[in-house]
């Protein structure tokens, strides 16, 4: 890769020379975008803009740098109108990577801004055209900002798939960005955490990217060993280096706060507030990834609920439990192995709600999921509060008076909350890949859900084109396939 200084010596150069360095000036800014090399990018496009006088394609490529910087900044303001003007230019000029880049940038900046149904419909048009003309470095900006996109959109699992499909493609620049995203889509503990720490990057660049994927890996290992020293030391290069991406820095406060059970809840930025809350059970950030290690087939949670006498109740992601010591006051409930966790669901949303509790229709309905008819339920929920009661014993007393029930802990307390679980559809393609093929019945006990549950997921994953039937016989498997999309560029 030319460094600026040296594509800046072609300034003064004839028209066919300066030509061909803003072309490589183009290539050297997108390796500043996929690293989050802000500085870099701002340095070549003053560069850039010099080489691109008198040269209307330069010209086109200057402005597609130009939104980029901006949407690493932040300011997407108006880049949704840029973004379809640079599509227009670049259709009319037949140019298949302008026109991507163009979807791209309206994918990304739709997701900045919270639109992660747009944003997926601009990333997978991309990808398809990516696919369709055959362009490398676009096929993986296109998988990378569609794996984003469907994380976000809470779907880790297809975000897996991507990334997994376009690895070994990726050259040692990409590693950086592609490793991040990875991370977040699936993270597991391995059992030598040296080797996953610097699977994939040992032969990446040193540019934020790098460093931020490394820093993560760290960071995650760091929280569910309890080792805080090591996580919170890992957690401040990532927020240093992930400095020059706007998007990512939301991304990785959002993660801070989640893992990190001594920050009070007001200071825990607006997305996450809610979540900690128990506001929400959607994992905030496209955090739904990091599951931690699977203590069995029926806990899958994603989040624990972490209470104490005098202070507010908050949720933490369950990987982070650890951090909170080897307290012998602190007691932990593992999640129970019944399917439902009925029980486990209400004491999670009576800590949560504190000093104020809930009336018996509102623990009800958290419960149950459906209304609370106090003539046909109140036997049910009789049953329901011994339940609760007999679970948490003697580390906590739940109060019901008047119609209204609050948990009271009689020192720290962790518990399951089954609400915020890793969704079916990931735990099924992982089993798939991991056999190769199974049945419902097989996909039902792997993952100790009912053979319904089992068959309503595999068939959602039937209609996304993640798997596919295979019949022998009587015999009837499922699959894990790639499916190819294609759609032209040019009209």
């Amino acid at each position: 890769m030319p460094t600026p200084d040296e594509i800046a010596r072609f300034r003064s150069e004839v028209a066919p020379a300066r030509a061909a360095a803003a072309l490589a000036c183009a290539h050297a800014e997108r390796a500043a975008l996929v690293t989050w090399d802000e500085p870099a990018l701002v340095a070549l496009r003053a560069i850039h803009a010099e080489l691109a006088k008198d040269d209307v394609a330069a010209e086109r490529t200057l402005r597609r740098a130009e939104s980029w910087g901006r949407l690493l900044r932040g300011d997407v303001t108006g880049l949704e109108a840029e973004g379809k003007a640079l599509y227009a230019e670049g259709a009319q000029a037949q140019d298949a990577s302008l026109v991507i880049d163009a979807t791209l940038l309206r994918a990304m900046a739709s997701l900045t801004l919270g639109d992660v149904e747009a944003a997926t419909g601009m990333a997978r048009r991309a990808s398809r055209m990516a696919r369709t003309e055959g362009l490398r470095a676009e096929r993986i900006l296109a998988s990378l900002v569609l794996a984003r996109v469907r994380r976000r959109g809470g779907r880790p699992h297809l975000a897996t798939r991507i990334l997994a499909s376009i690895g070994p493609l990726a050259p040692p620049v990409w590693q950086g960005w592609l490793r991040w995203e990875r991370s977040l889509a699936g993270w597991r503990p391995a059992a030598e955490r040296g080797p996953d720490v610097d699977l994939g990057l040992a032969d990446a660049p040193d540019r934020p990217s790098t460093r931020a994927a490394r820093g993560l890996l760290r960071w995650l290992a760091g929280a569910h060993s309890g080792d805080r020293a090591a996580a919170d030391g890992a957690r401040d290069v990532v927020l240093v280096e992930v400095g020059g991406f706007a998007d990512m820095a939301t991304e990785a406060a959002a993660l801070a706060a989640a893992l990190d059970p001594d920050v009070a809840l007001e200071a825990l930025p607006a997305n996450v507030q809610a979540w900690a809350r128990g506001d929400v059970d959607e994992t905030p950030a496209g955090l739904h990834g990091i599951v931690g290690p699977p203590d069995g087939p029926a806990d899958s949670t994603i989040a624990s609920v972490v209470c104490r006498p005098g202070a507010v109740p908050r949720r933490i992601l369950r990987v982070a439990v650890p951090l909170l010591g080897d307290d012998p006051s602190l007691v932990r409930l593992e999640r129970t192995r019944l399917r439902r966790g009925r029980v486990d669901t209400a004491i999670a949303a009576l800590a949560l709600a504190g000093e104020e509790g809930l009336s018996d229709a509102t623990l009800f309905e958290k419960a149950y999921e459906f209304e609370f008819v106090s003539a046909l339920h109140a036997g049910i929920l009789d049953v329901l509060v011994h339940r609760m009661r007999a679970r948490v014993e003697e580390a906590a007393t739940v109060h019901r008076h008047a119609g209204r029930l609050r948990l009271e802990p009689h020192g720290g307390l962790v518990l399951p909350d089954p609400r915020c679980v890793e969704h079916v559809e990931d735990r099924l393609l992982r089993v798939i890949a991991r056999h190769g093929g199974i049945t419902t019945r097989q996909a039902a006990q792997e993952l100790d859900v009912s053979v319904r549950t089992a068959q309503l997921a595999l068939r959602r994953l039937l209609a996304s084109g993640d798997c596919v039937l295979n019949r022998d016989g009587r015999r009837v498997q499922y699959l894990v396939e790639d499916t190819t999309f294609t759609e032209p560029t040019r009209y």
